[in-house]
């Protein structure tokens, strides 16, 4: 078994995967960009660490990567330029080559795949059309080649304050008759401390629950526990979309989602 991990960074999905596996018994290293959030893991019985990441600079302790495991959990954020996400991993990618590290996990996304109707493996290979897409997988092709790396790509994240709210609901998206692939927050960390125990490098895993229901069910189901009324669905209901499968998890990790539809979450 592992001993220390490090969680570069510790933000929604993070911050949740470093206190479970604090509470496991493991020694976690986690990172914020700021001296106040690293304070502030450490007062929680975490090794906090100040680690800045931008397109044009890295600034990360060298013990920060003394661990056993690494967990990339970085996201894109497109809004700062197309080649910002790349630009930063690539930093990253270059730093980790002399680090030594055993194991990195990196969570990617489902935004990897191409905007194609139906069933969606692990062995598609379609490139996909949005600038997230593209960043997600050129990253995943770094980390794969140089680290033999895992690689996650979950679906959309769902549960404690990511559910539907009355605001969202005034406004629905325009994929709301297309199948949800979507995951809860508590799975995809059990996963991660899944791999973790039993490391699988190299390997690639869709982490989506599987039942996929059309959205508008979805924000219909919980409009009705919030009083509120839906517009009714465009169009003549359910539309095509990709349906992401989780089967090699299943099968290769012998992992059984605790939250497998997300209809029971509203």
């Amino acid at each position: 078994m592992y001993k220390r991990i490090s969680i570069l960074s510790c933000g929604w999905v993070g911050l949740a995967l470093a206190n479970r596996l604090r509470d496991a018994g493991y020694l976690v290293k986690g990172a914020r960009t700021t001296e106040e959030g690293a304070a502030a893991l450490t007062q929680t019985g975490l090794e906090g660490y100040r680690v800045w990441l931008s397109p044009g600079e890295l600034q990360m302790p060298e013990d920060f990567l003394e661990t056993d495991c690494l967990v990339i959990a970085v996201p894109p954020r497109m809004q700062r330029g197309n080649d910002a996400h790349t630009r930063e991993m690539e930093l990253l990618v270059n730093r980790l080559k002399s680090a030594g590290i055993p194991q990195l996990i990196f969570i990617s996304s489902t935004a990897v795949y191409a905007a194609t109707a139906g069933v969606v493996t692990e062995e598609d290979t379609d490139w996909p059309a949005t600038p997230n897409g593209q960043a997600l997988r050129t990253v995943e092709t770094w980390l794969l080649d140089n680290f033999n790396a895992t690689v996650l790509r979950p679906g959309g994240l769902v549960g404690y304050d990511r559910l539907p709210r009355a605001s969202r609901l005034q406004s629905l998206p325009d994929t709301v008759a297309q199948p949800m692939n979507v995951v809860h927050r508590d799975d995809l960390v059990a996963v991660i401390e899944r791999l973790v125990e039993t490391p699988q490098p190299g390997e690639i895993f869709n982490v989506c629950a599987g039942r996929h229901p059309i959205r508008y069910a979805y924000y219909e189901k919980a409009a009705a526990k919030l009083g509120i009324a839906l517009p009714p669905l465009p169009g003549n209901g359910r539309a095509e979309g990709k349906i992401v499968v989780s089967a090699k998890l299943l099968r290769m990790l012998n992992y059984r989602f605790r939250y497998d539809d997300p209809m029971e979450l509203v």
